[in-house]
C-alpha cells in the first residue's frame, strides 16, 4: 500500500475529535505536545496525564474493540492500557513517540486478555471472538453462522500473523491502519525517515501476504 500525502488524519500532536492541532504557536497550546506533557508528568505534574488520556482514549478504545469486539470490554482494556502506561512512563525513551508506545502497550494488554480467556467458544458466542482493525470490522447480525465462523477463523490467522511480526513492523501497521496516520506523520511519531516508514510498511504487508498465502490459495 502506498502512502498518500494528501490523506491527513489526527496525529499524535492533534487533540482527538477537536480538530485543533497541539503544539501550535499560541501560548496556550505551547505545552500540549506529547513530549511536553510526558515531561510535565515525569516532573510531578501528574494531572497532565489526564490530557494524554483524553487525547488517545478514542484511539486506544478503537484498537481494543478491534481485538475483542465488545465495547464495554474494550473500554476496560483501554483503561488498563493507560494505567500500565502511567506506571511505565519513565521507561519511555522517546517522548515524541508516545502514541506508538501507547499502542504497543494496548496491543500487549489485548494479547494478555486473549491468552487468558477461555478458548472454548459456543456458536452463540463465537461472534464475540477477536477481530483486527477498522478495515475488518463488519456488521455480522444477518450473516449465516457458518460464514461468520469462516470469517472469524481468517481474522484469527491475520491476528496471529500480525502478532508474529517484529515490533517495529507491527507498530508501523497500527499507526497506519488503526491510528490512521499518514506516512509523514508516522515518520514524525517514530523519529525515523519517510523512506524507513514506507519500507517498513511494504515489508510488513509482504510478510503478512506470505504468512496468509497458504490459507487463501486453492488446494493444488
Amino acid at each position: 500500500m502506498r502512502c498518500r500525502a494528501s490523506r491527513r488524519a489526527p496525529g499524535p500532536g492533534q487533540a482527538q475529535g477537536s480538530g485543533v492541532a497541539t503544539g501550535d504557536t499560541t501560548r496556550g497550546e505551547a505545552l500540549k505536545s506529547d513530549a511536553d506533557l510526558v515531561s510535565a508528568v515525569l516532573a510531578g505534574a501528574h494531572e497532565r496525564y489526564n490530557e494524554l488520556v483524553r487525547r488517545y482514549k478514542s484511539l486506544v478504545t478503537t484498537y481494543a474493540f478491534s481485538r475483542v469486539n465488545q465495547r464495554e470490554l474494550a473500554e476496560d482494556l483501554a483503561q488498563e492500557t493507560f494505567v500500565r502506561a502511567f506506571v511505565a512512563l519513565e521507561n519511555l525513551k522517546n517522548a515524541s513517540a508516545f502514541s506508538a508506545w501507547l499502542l504497543s502497550i494496548a496491543h500487549n494488554v489485548c494479547i494478555d486478555y486473549l491468552r487468558n480467556k477461555s478458548r472454548t467458544v459456543s456458536l452463540e458466542s463465537h461472534s464475540e471472538k477477536d477481530s483486527q482493525g477498522q478495515i475488518l470490522i463488519e456488521n455480522r447480525k444477518d450473516r449465516p453462522v457458518i460464514e461468520q465462523i469462516a470469517q472469524e477463523e481468517m481474522r484469527d490467522r491475520i491476528l496471529a500473523a500480525m502478532d508474529a511480526l517484529g515490533e517495529e513492523y507491527r507498530v508501523t501497521l497500527l499507526l497506519r491502519h488503526v491510528a490512521g496516520q499518514s506516512c509523514e506523520e508516522i515518520a514524525e511519531t517514530l523519529g525515523v525517515s519517510l523512506g524507513t516508514v514506507t519500507s517498513r510498511l511494504s515489508r510488513a504487508h509482504r510478510l503478512l501476504r506470505e504468512r496468509l498465502a497458504r490459507f487463501v490459495e486453492p488446494d493444488r
